[in-house]
């Protein structure tokens, strides 16, 4: 069942599912946040565009990563720390949608949003993203989280903005710090941290216009039947 909003900023359908089936259905259909750091050669886990091209036209399935332990731990930490957010800022009201967004200027884009959010006094809207991490090297903290927002998250909040027309975002994240006493021994919890970072769409304008030029690329080749042109990868 889909529900189209085009009124003010909300310009994009509402596309509800009911299984994890029809959910990667969805997702083989459209360009996803979690694939924009793939397509701009950002992807820290060395993906490539090749691959994401032969899922999106059919040739190889998704990798289900749902069993994947940190992938596992951020689904039952999503309420709890969504919950926090609430506590913490009263001042924004907070909705969840179990459905996918799909743009109508951009129809190949589609978003799934960990939650809504709305200034009570303003009514404006925005994105609630919610991310666990772990950091067991404390320069990748400097590098990626200190002042700063790691490119495959920030990544998809641009593209979310493309989706959903909104004006600001806000990255919840919980920051798990693992030491090492050498290499060969076992991790210990040493902190964890939670952090929240605005991201205000004004500040990036010429980076969505980037990931959108990449985007419309992308999806040409998908379209097309022609496979992309290997991207170097700078993530990692």
């Amino acid at each position: 069942m889909e529900f189209e909003k085009v009124g003010g900023i909300m310009q994009y359908k509402e596309i509800e599912y009911h299984s994890e089936e029809e959910w990667h259905s969805i997702r083989q259909k459209h360009i996803g946040g979690s694939d924009c750091s793939i397509i701009m050669g950002h992807n820290p886990y060395n993906e490539d565009i090749q691959e994401l091209w032969r899922i999106k036209t059919g040739r190889e399935k998704q990798k289900d990563i749902s069993n994947v332990p940190a992938v596992k731990n951020g689904i039952i930490q999503e309420p709890y720390l969504r919950g926090i957010f609430e506590a913490q800022y009263p001042e924004f009201k907070v909705d969840t949608l179990e459905k996918a967004l799909v743009s109508l200027k951009y129809p190949f884009m589609s978003a799934n949003l960990d939650g809504v959010l709305e200034d009570k006094t303003s009514k404006e809207k925005g994105i609630l993203e919610i991310k666990t991490t772990t950091i067991n090297k404390w320069n990748k903290y400097i590098k990626e989280w200190q002042n700063n927002i790691p490119e495959t998250y920030l990544y998809q909040i641009l593209h979310y903005f493309l989706v959903t027309g909104y004006e600001y975002a806000v990255l919840v994240a919980e920051i798990k710090f693992e030491c090492f006493k050498s290499e060969n021994t076992t991790p210990f919890d040493l902190d964890k941290r939670l952090q929240t970072i605005v991201v205000n769409r004004a500040d990036w304008e010429d980076e969505i216009q980037e990931l959108l030029n990449k985007e419309i690329e992308f999806w040409e080749c998908v379209k097309n039947d022609t496979e992309p042109r290997m991207i170097k990868t700078y993530g990692g």
